[in-house]
């Protein structure tokens, strides 16, 4: 501990994964500064449908999204709307993200992202505790839910996935899914309700309070852009807007923005991202309903906190700073005006963020390949919020040269010619 109080290290970032690395960091000992030009968790952590599960396994490029892809291209679909003009520009980037969807590589991703989600959830409950954001949570935290028989069985490819790596679920009739959530107003065919989850009834609140104890355990922050990064001498310096700043390491966790960041640098990320809206709404009784809910059919997720109601869409490939479209989300509110009672808006205009996706659908965390005391830690997907505590936590065993708990080298950002 008191040989890492004497090395300064930097995390470029404050999301979720930012924060719960600099929390790892910090609680063993370093010397930690967070920065960023935004406020803490404001960005992609705060739109997600706020569930932290050992269970989100089934990567998006696998064999089935081949099969499915016809459809996705050339037919209306609520959980995914595209921009030609993107899709043409980084059509290297798709083609090499569709060369994945091999079953193979989803066997192995499954594997690896079920480890990384028991240790983050393992890490995240002790935060939890330690920030005393039990007020924010609630159990169980996830449900995945059906309209037709025809839709649930199409779900069985991904049932598998879950019993090959022993995730724990309860199926529910329909039935059984009435008498549960007797809010719900359409009868759904078939439920899956995942026993290891948990619903954070607001992500940017379980930033901010572990943002908080962060800074109350000695860390620093500094609310500016990094322009940029340079190593000069054996430690990396930083330049902000009116000065710098020296550190001995270096953690680059800027999601969507990573691959733009590192290209200063030389690297070349094979990232991309999700874009994805939501929309919050006032509902015109109470709802009791614990966990986020996943329409499979329709493609979004909602989650109920008394009487108010947050709906997320699908996916939207387009450009990162693309403006507002939104048919997608438009068409997600028409379809929970069916399921719950809505009243109105709290939001003018929907919330836009993008997920950062690598091309193999899996975070890429450790020593960047090229540079010395740099270390990544990014592209977490739509998994972020149940993937970041782990992440911090395998990072920080790098950082110390000790042996991680689990596999990481799926992992590790010298898998991509970078």
């Amino acid at each position: 501990m008191q040989e890492n109080a004497n090395k300064k290290i930097v995390i470029i970032g404050s999301g979720i994964v930012g924060i719960c690395t600099a929390v790892e960091l910090i609680d063993r000992g370093f010397s930690v500064t967070l920065i960023d030009s935004n406020d803490p968790g404001s960005q992609t952590s705060y739109g997600n449908a706020g569930v932290l599960t050992d269970s989100s396994l089934m990567i998006i490029n696998n064999p089935q999204l081949l099969r499915s892809l016809f459809s996705l291209i050339f037919k209306r679909n609520t959980s995914f709307k595209y921009s030609k003009l993107f899709v043409f520009s980084r059509l290297s980037w798709i083609i090499n993200f569709l060369m994945f969807s091999k079953k193979k590589h989803m066997e192995l991703a499954a594997k690896v992202l079920k480890e990384l989600q028991v240790l983050s959830l393992k890490t995240h409950k002790k935060l939890i505790q330690k920030t005393k954001s039990n007020n924010n949570i609630e159990a169980p935290g996830w449900l995945k839910v059906f309209r037709t028989q025809s839709s649930y069985e199409k779900y069985s490819y991904e049932l598998d996935v879950l019993d090959k790596n022993k995730a724990e679920y309860t199926l529910l009739n329909s039935e059984e899914i009435r008498t549960k959530f007797p809010d719900l107003q359409i009868e759904y065919y078939k439920g899956v309700l995942f026993k290891n989850s948990l619903r954070v009834k607001s992500p940017l609140e379980l930033s901010k309070n572990y943002f908080k104890y962060f800074i109350k355990s000695g860390g620093s922050f500094y609310k500016e852009i990094c322009k940029d990064i340079k190593f000069i001498n054996g430690h990396w310096t930083i330049y902000l807007n009116k000065n710098k700043k020296i550190f001995d390491e270096v953690v680059i966790c800027t999601g969507p923005w990573s691959k733009d960041f590192l290209s200063n640098l030389g690297y070349k990320i094979p990232l991309a991202w999700e874009r994805g809206y939501h929309h919050h709404f006032k509902t015109k009784k109470d709802i009791d309903i614990s966990p986020a809910i996943h329409d499979v059919d329709g493609g979004f997720v909602y989650s109920c906190n008394k009487n108010e109601i947050r709906v997320t869409s699908g996916v939207e490939l387009n450009f990162r700073e693309a403006g507002l479209y939104e048919e997608q989300i438009n068409e997600v509110v028409q379809k929970l005006k069916t399921i719950l009672p809505l009243k109105n808006k709290l939001t003018k205009v929907p919330w836009l963020g993008s997920r950062p996706t690598i091309a193999d659908s899996l975070p890429m965390i450790g020593k960047a390949p090229k540079h010395k005391n740099l270390w990544f830690n990014f592209g977490h997907n739509h998994i972020g919020l149940s993937t970041s505590a782990g992440s911090g936590v395998i990072l920080a065993d790098m950082i110390e040269n000790k042996k991680t708990s689990i596999n990481v080298g799926p992992f590790l950002p010298d898998r991509f010619m970078l």
